[in-house]
């Protein structure tokens, strides 16, 4: 029973960063692809259909480390307190802006707190995995940058798609030297072998954006992206002894919370899946 929680944790995690991820790189880029109020405009409507079922993701994921890891729940918040702290101030101001954007003086929380939970989530990803902390807190806005610029080309017309586009391909070789770096200077010190498979794995992915791109290849494009920006946790699942039983809740405790993961989880999925096709059928 231990290791379906495992798998349902990484799973729901997974699915928050290759979801909520292209709504921080789009929430950083709609300025540059938007060249005015009407473009940018549209270029928030892209994403906003999406972006609240994204971030349920996080929710159900934060749901299921409180009750079933509350001794990894207490030790990340004591060992990581300034990357969470980053990460929610982020997240309100982003998610404030989104929703309420009605004057452009609202540009200034939602770039800022995309930038902010992407930042924030780099340092995390950086402590837990190890290397440099100030290459993550840049590598993966990078990341989120290039799947947002790639989400842009795929639900955009025109010259902003045009624009997207040049933006993505352009992102794809920084992206390609971030993972690099990741791994030659200090990325998962402790199992060294995940971290170069996990890079190859991320480079072909890279590779694959970058041609997706050149043959128009739009929704090819996106799934590369969203894969690479969620290696990064299934290494931290992978890699690291963070998960054990020592921060599990007790047996019977877990059993209970069965009961409530099997009735929600189908709900968060099936919210997923209509947010999706009703802005499918929209199109």
């Amino acid at each position: 029973m231990e290791g379906l929680w495992v798998v349902l944790l990484a799973l729901l995690t997974a699915g928050y960063f290759a979801l909520a991820g292209f709504d921080y790189g789009v929430g950083l880029l709609f300025r540059f692809v938007g060249r005015d109020e009407a473009e940018r405009g549209r270029v928030l409507r892209s994403m906003t259909p999406f972006f609240l079922g994204n971030e349920v993701w996080l929710v159900a994921a934060a749901g299921v480390l409180f009750g079933a890891f509350p001794g990894l729940e207490g030790e990340l918040l004591s060992a990581q307190r300034v990357p969470f702290v980053v990460v929610l101030v982020g997240l309100v101001a982003f998610t404030a802006a989104v929703q309420l954007r009605s004057h452009p003086w609202w540009d200034v929380p939602l770039v800022g707190g995309a930038l902010t939970v992407a930042v924030g989530w780099g340092l995390l990803l950086g402590s837990v995995l190890g290397g440099p902390r100030a290459l993550w807190g840049i590598g993966v806005p990078v990341l989120f940058l290039l799947h947002g610029a790639v989400f842009l080309t795929w639900r955009l017309r025109g010259p902003a798609r045009e624009r997207a586009t040049r933006i993505a391909r352009a992102l794809v070789l920084p992206a390609v030297a971030f993972v690099a770096a990741a791994v030659a200077f200090g990325g998962v010190v402790r199992e060294p072998g995940y971290g170069w498979i996990g890079a190859a794995v991320a480079v072909a992915l890279l590779v694959g954006t970058w041609f997706a791109l050149r043959s128009g290849a739009h929704r090819l494009a996106f799934l590369c992206t969203a894969t690479t920006c969620v290696l990064p946790v299934l290494t931290v699942f992978g890699a690291q002894s963070v998960v054990t039983a020592g921060v599990m809740a007790h047996a019977p405790t877990l059993r209970a919370l069965s009961w409530v993961a099997l009735a929600v989880l189908p709900l968060v999925l099936l919210f997923q899946w209509a947010t999706w096709w009703m802005s499918r059928a929209a199109r």
